[in-house]
């Protein structure tokens, strides 16, 4: 007689975790996306995504949990995205362009993403996970740092303190993406960064080039 083969009893449950986990964060997002983040909630969840009260409660604790924990897989995806980019460049100038055109394709792909980073940082900071944003920020930051150092040190870069590189790279490109996904091209909002996008580049390698 053929011995009956039990299932393994964990692995459903936890691709079922996982996919309600996601499930709640995509509703999420769309809640935000259509109001902004204070128009998450746990009702307007719930409604999106049909899952229960409890399980909601359950995988993020309360609301600020859920905007909490959508913040920090969208920073955490946009960084590695970013750092591939930056990876697979051949050369200092390479580099710096592809940290700058890395970031704004990443934004212009994933919109409403991108939105959602820039509207919920404050409520983050202001949160419990204030700790976690610092040491998230402060990774990101020190990665950066670590590949400007050696070649400013071989002297391809301009002899700045390393930690001021990233700003004086990102801070431009970052700050019209901020004004792009505020406004709305149709009503005189600002054209897509990709139109800007060798101008930003360019700009970016001429702040730091020796």
């Amino acid at each position: 007689m053929a011995s009956r083969i039990t299932p393994n009893p964990s692995t459903a449950p936890a691709e079922a975790i996982t996919d309600r986990r996601q499930d709640i964060l995509n509703a999420a997002l769309a809640c935000a996306a259509e109001g902004g983040v204070d128009a998450v909630t746990i009702d307007g969840v719930r409604a999106r995504c049909g899952a229960s009260v409890g399980s909601i409660y359950h995988h993020f604790g309360n609301r600020d949990g859920i905007v909490a924990a959508l913040f920090f897989d969208i920073y955490h995806d946009q960084s590695r995205s970013v750092q591939a980019q930056l990876d697979a460049a051949q050369g200092v100038e390479a580099g710096v362009l592809a940290l700058v055109t890395g970031y704004l394709d990443w934004v212009v792909a994933q919109p409403e993403r991108a939105r959602f980073l820039f509207q919920a940082r404050g409520a983050v900071a202001a949160s419990p996970r204030t700790p976690d944003l610092a040491e998230a920020a402060r990774r990101r930051n020190q990665a950066l740092v670590a590949w400007f150092e050696p070649h400013r040190r071989s002297g391809a870069l301009r002899d700045l303190p390393c930690e001021l590189m990233p700003s004086l790279v990102m801070g431009p490109v970052q700050s019209y993406c901020r004004a792009w996904l505020s406004g709305n091209a149709g009503q005189g909002g600002l054209p897509s960064p990709t139109m800007y996008r060798a101008e930003l580049a360019d700009a970016a390698w001429r702040s730091v080039k020796a």
